[in-house]
């Protein structure tokens, strides 16, 4: 998978993370050239629940995050980046204080709780 950017035009940073998740996802899958009705059928999964991810509508569902990250064989990583000097810090304060320590089964307990 190449490199590539999503530029964001909302402040909610959860939502813009689920979208950058999703393209790379959407792009995975296109890559192996995949119709969302063979990945569907072979992970178990509704179409509408691929749209969802994959578009990063709604709460990203961690266990089907799992199932297609599996399929792929891939893994996230994250990165720490130094922004620009003239660079703005936007998040809000807090947002993402809470640290995930857990396995990815707690972490999705977690989320639907």
């Amino acid at each position: 998978m190449g490199k590539y950017y999503f530029h964001a035009t909302t402040r909610n940073h959860l939502r813009n993370f689920n979208k950058t998740l999703g393209f790379a996802l959407f792009f995975e899958r296109h890559e192996r050239q995949l119709r969302a009705w063979y990945l569907c059928k072979k992970l178990k999964i509704t179409e509408q629940e691929l749209d969802d991810i994959e578009l990063g509508r709604g709460t990203l569902k961690l266990n089907l995050l799992k199932k297609l990250l599996n399929f792929y064989g891939k893994r996230i990583d994250l990165r720490l980046v130094t922004p620009a000097e003239d660079e703005t810090d936007k998040a809000i304060s807090g947002e993402f204080s809470d640290p995930l320590y857990d396995s990815f089964e707690d972490l999705e307990e977690m989320v639907e709780n």
